[in-house]
């Protein structure tokens, strides 16, 4: 009698258990362009790990994933060069990786698709006047009229996320928006990146990229406008296979011009005839410039330096460390720095860097 009682309790249990399987299950119904990628595996992984929890095949340009859901979190699925990031949760989510992309069909992906949807207008509206530009316009009236309207949309993009993270601070939702905005304004600025996360909660901001983020904005912020340059050494960074550090050449009492580039970077080269320009004005007791070879074969630098014709100062060979310790990710980055070693100026080009230069020495 004792073991059918016992057997009676796990029977229930196990119904129990079934059930809120069943209540917490979702399913992922998605859908590819075409039938070239039949037989092809879809990876879903952790957004935040980034560690594959699940795969499927597709059959007939559609996949389907089923499980059981425990807190909401961030998803992304791969498939070759297409990719979705979601929310994973309870209920049916539908996936549409063709050129309609979209991932809908519950509460926090409805939301989430509904801000991905106001992104896409937003960049959409500002194509439509980039190409509806007046055509009578003179260059540089058109010119003009073309920043305004980046500069409209840009503002725009960096304001959208706020509204959706104070309603989600603290779930997978707003550590996804957040994720995503970081994504499309990579060039965001420190001040902005700080007051954006301000509206987040302790789970966004412990959120793996955002944590990330965090980490590289500090760099930048110890290396913005105003604050004294940071070293560095590169054991062979002279072309004798030497070492040579940024201090040989900054804070020594002149404004240094400091480009940081590589040769196979198109528009770091076409900034050396400004470059070469500048150098060639002001060179002397008050004025250098050092470029730094970064993310670059040794070889390809020497031969682009040969080709250009640059005259000054070069330090190879210096990889990533400058763009970790200064926190760019792109190049060129173009710092102006001071006698006494504080940074005047980043991210200088063309007539910008030329009329800064200039302001400088008067």
């Amino acid at each position: 009698m004792k073991n059918l009682k016992l057997v009676a309790i796990f029977i229930c249990i196990a119904m129990l258990a079934a059930c809120k399987g069943e209540k917490n299950k979702y399913v992922i119904n998605g859908t590819v362009p075409g039938d070239i990628l039949n037989g092809e595996t879809v990876y879903m992984s952790d957004y935040g790990e980034d560690i594959i929890i699940d795969s499927a095949k597709v059959t007939k340009g559609k996949f389907v994933f089923e499980g059981v859901a425990g807190e909401a979190k961030v998803i992304k699925l791969t498939l070759e060069h297409l990719y979705a990031d979601f929310i994973l949760e309870k209920g049916n989510i539908h996936v549409d990786l063709s050129e309609s992309y979209s991932v809908k069909g519950t509460p926090l992906n409805d939301k989430l698709h509904e801000l991905l949807q106001k992104k896409d207008s937003l960049v959409a509206n500002a194509r439509e006047k980039l190409s509806n530009v007046d055509a009578s316009l003179s260059a540089s009236e058109a010119g003009e009229r073309e920043q305004q309207i980046m500069t409209d949309v840009f503002s725009k993009l960096e304001e959208l996320p706020i509204p959706y993270l104070d309603e989600h601070p603290n779930d997978a939702l707003g550590a996804l928006i957040f994720s995503i905005w970081m994504q499309y304004r990579m060039d965001v600025s420190a001040e902005k990146f700080y007051e954006v996360a301000g509206h987040a909660g302790e789970y966004v901001l412990n959120f793996g990229p955002v944590k990330n983020a965090f980490e590289f904005y500090k760099k930048v912020k110890k290396t913005d406008v105003g604050e004294h340059f940071v070293d560095f050494t590169i054991e062979n960074g002279n072309e004798d296979g030497s070492s040579v550090s940024l201090s040989d050449y900054v804070g020594k009492g002149k404004y240094v011009l400091v480009d940081f580039w590589a040769s196979w970077c198109q528009p770091c080269r076409m900034e050396t005839p400004v470059i070469a320009e500048v150098y060639n004005k002001y060179k002397g007791d008050r004025f250098e410039v050092v470029s730094v070879a970064v993310w670059d074969k040794r070889e390809n630098t020497l031969a682009a330096i040969k080709e250009d014709g640059s005259t000054w100062p070069q330090i190879l060979d210096a990889q990533t460390v400058p763009s970790d310790l200064y926190g760019f990710q792109g190049i060129p980055h173009i710092m102006l720095i001071g006698p006494d070693g504080t940074i005047l100026a980043r991210d200088l080009r063309g007539d910008d860097l030329k009329n800064k230069v200039a302001e400088v020495m008067k």
